[in-house]
């Protein structure tokens, strides 16, 4: 006889709906229940529901760890303190100075207000629709993504969530013709690709680089130097978008974050900011991008996720918990770590380097594929050329 799943833990992220899904959208992110849809979802996110049934099975206090925590609010005003503080602090020094401390200090700040962002993607801190929107309004005014918070709260749930694993449906997956480019040059020329290496880091340590001059430059570069296109011309899904009525208080509260900065702090204080966003995106994004890396090997079909534990979740309000998230994505994450000692048989994938250390390894490979894929292992010459559809 099939378990029963307690009404508490039903909730699962949604598999693909299409333009159905966009209807409950307005509140961003909506959790859905779980249907009869699941042979849509990716056999990795489908192994997720099976640990959290394993889980619940065997220790069924567990389903009562779902829900929200509202005193995630309480970090806005402190985060928002310390970023404009550390830009005041900076905004009469030299230009070294500032890029220093955006590198050092800044992208971590701006790291840990950005996980607050995964948090109200799953109606975490608030479900009704104007709490959870004044919340992530708060968050914009600090981030100033100008609305791209909101087009990540749309693709993590209904691309990464339900189709982990799958390249032409999982958006986190790097672009495979790009990738395989790169690799060319690599194999072909090693010594131009280290210098292309170099180039890249040097682009994303200026300001606005990873913001503004990658795209102008890299991908040309790169087309050039391997003489192979950049983009996959076969359709992928990447998840749902956000209307352009949604998008719109998102990028006046970015603009009106950063006027506000310029007037009250100085050029030199936005320049931090902004130079602590570009920091963070690209690939001197130590922390984000190392998480990132840490998080799915690509091909590990009984875990395909990997957790990390330590001290970096106390800034970063337990992002480390990646395989206790992926099971149970209605666990706040003040509750991830007593999920983790509640079911340790089947929560024992850990990460085997630190975010530092699959970052390091990533520039030192040349920028290693993000995730280990079948795809990768045969040429897509042909693909990448637009002379076939097929995989």
């Amino acid at each position: 006889m099939r378990l029963r799943q307690p009404a508490s833990i039903r909730l699962v992220d949604p598999p693909f709906l299409g333009d159905r899904l966009r209807s409950t959208f307005s509140a961003h992110c909506t959790p859905m229940t779980e249907t009869t849809t699941r042979n849509r979802i990716s056999p990795q996110s489908r192994r997720h529901n099976d640990m959290r049934r394993e889980a619940v099975r065997a220790h069924p206090e567990l389903a009562d760890l779902s829900g929200t925590q509202p005193l995630t609010v309480l970090a806005l005003p402190v985060l928002l303190a310390i970023h404009w503080g550390i830009a005041w602090l900076v905004s009469g020094q030299s230009i070294l100075v500032i890029g220093l401390t955006a590198f050092l200090v800044g992208q971590i700040v701006y790291h840990s207000a950005a996980s607050l962002i995964h948090e109200t993607c799953h109606k975490l801190i608030f479900r009704a629709p104007a709490a959870k929107l004044g919340f992530d309004l708060g968050l914009e005014f600090i981030l100033t993504t100008y609305g791209k918070q909101l087009v990540y709260q749309h693709q993590h749930i209904t691309s990464h969530h339900p189709f982990i694993g799958d390249y032409a449906r999982d958006y986190e997956h790097e672009d495979l013709c790009a990738l395989q480019a790169r690799q060319y040059i690599g194999e072909t020329s090693p010594g131009l690709q280290k210098i292309l290496t170099g180039l890249t880091l040097f682009i994303h340590a200026l300001p606005l680089g990873t913001l503004v001059l990658n795209d102008l430059i890299l991908p040309r570069v790169y087309e050039w130097a391997s003489g192979k296109p950049q983009h996959d011309p076969v359709e992928r899904y990447t998840g749902t978008r956000p209307t352009s009525r949604e998008m719109a208080p998102f990028i006046a509260v970015s603009i009106l974050s950063n006027v506000v900065m310029l007037v009250v702090l100085g050029p030199w204080a936005l320049l931090y900011h902004l130079w602590t966003a570009s920091f963070f995106l690209g690939k001197l994004g130590i922390s984000n991008l190392g998480q990132s890396l840490s998080e799915h090997p690509g091909m590990d079909m009984e875990n395909p996720t990997r957790s990390t534990y330590g001290p970096i979740n106390w800034l970063l309000f337990n992002t480390g918990y990646h395989n206790e998230h992926h099971s149970f994505p209605n666990v706040p994450w003040t509750r991830l770590p007593a999920l983790h000692k509640g079911a340790p048989e089947v929560f024992h994938a850990e990460a085997e380097k630190s975010y530092f250390g699959c970052w390091l390894d990533h520039v030192k490979g040349d920028f290693t594929p993000s995730r280990d894929l079948e795809l990768h292992q045969h040429d897509q010459s042909a693909r990448c050329a637009g002379k076939t559809l097929n995989d």
